[in-house]
């Protein structure tokens, strides 16, 4: 139980792990928001669902979530997915198509237009562990082993390498400082971008000036992809080795708390879009009307002023 997101009009939440009684399991599960009642599930695991959630991501298909209706399969690319984003519009879909099982580090970026499932854009070849689009449907954030790459969704130009950690460029390439990034996310303004690594470190950039303004260690390995609060002034992450939510003051990097709320690792959180609440993933118990805050599948939190 570790991907959690909620729609654009705040409507409804989705998660993978327990669904109600009597219900054949999928891979992700879809409840209404607040009030918690079960809608239905979805059989495969989700990599990324669209902000309107018209669409759904998995390692083998892009799916209308309405019908199941496959938009283009992973096979017509001759590989799988092991990352995707939507972009804001829900208009295209960015995945990191891996060739083979055997070679998992090795894959391209590909930008696919919905509408009528055709790539737009195609570009790099390096090992891909995140991907986040920025709020303006066109940069796209990747990250990698020691640095976050920007680029140009649509021409496939890269924009930018943003390192840390002693990372640098060299003659024969990157060196090998630094940590694999495995979570991405820009704030709603687009003027911050957050990163997360393999070790605990959550890194916050000024996108304009490509300069890190914080860096922390909030423990618990695998940073998931991190998430603004929509006024900007929150972060939140989570890690997959502990279970365990932080919540951070963007503006000056300070963690103010840090809540275990699975066994099974925290794999994305989501703030609801007028910013009262903080959703996470959770383990035990069921999801009931109203019983979000009791654990089940997904735990919420209110944000206090």
């Amino acid at each position: 139980m570790s991907f959690v997101a909620i729609s654009s009009d705040g409507s409804t939440v989705a998660a993978d792990g327990n669904v109600p009684r009597g219900v054949k399991s999928g891979g992700t599960g879809f409840w209404t928001f607040p009030a918690g009642d079960y809608l239905r599930s979805a059989d495969d695991r989700t990599l990324s669902i669209s902000p309107d959630f018209r669409y759904q991501a998995t390692e083998a298909d892009v799916l209308e979530l309405q019908t199941s209706r496959a938009v283009v399969r992973a096979s017509r690319q001759r590989a799988t997915y092991t990352q995707a984003a939507f972009d804001p519009a829900g208009e295209n879909v960015a995945l990191v198509c891996s060739p083979s099982v055997d070679r998992p580090d090795r894959g391209q970026i590909i930008v696919l237009r919905i509408a009528d499932g055709l790539v737009a854009a195609s570009f790099g070849s390096r090992h891909t562990t995140a991907l986040a689009f920025h709020p303006d449907g066109r940069i796209l954030a990747s990250g990698h082993w020691n640095n976050v790459t920007l680029w140009d969704s649509r021409r496939g130009v890269k924009l930018a390498l943003l390192f840390h950690g002693g990372a640098h460029e060299t003659g024969s390439g990157l060196s090998r400082d630094g940590r694999y990034v495995y979570g991405l996310g820009f704030s709603r303004d687009g003027k911050l971008l957050a990163a997360g690594t393999d070790d605990g470190e959550l890194q916050i950039w000024d996108v304009a000036t490509r300069k890190l303004l914080h860096s922390l260690n909030i423990g618990g390995g695998d940073v998931s992809n991190p998430a603004f609060s929509p006024d900007g002034k929150l972060l939140a992450a989570g890690t997959y080795g502990d279970g365990t939510v932080s919540l951070v003051d963007a503006s000056s990097g300070k963690i103010l708390c840090q809540i275990k709320v699975s066994m099974y690792g925290c794999g994305s959180v989501a703030f609801s879009p007028d910013g009262q609440y903080l959703l996470t993933p959770s383990n035990g118990g069921q999801i009931g009307p109203r019983r979000f805050d009791r654990g089940g599948s997904v735990r919420v939190f209110r944000i206090e002023n």
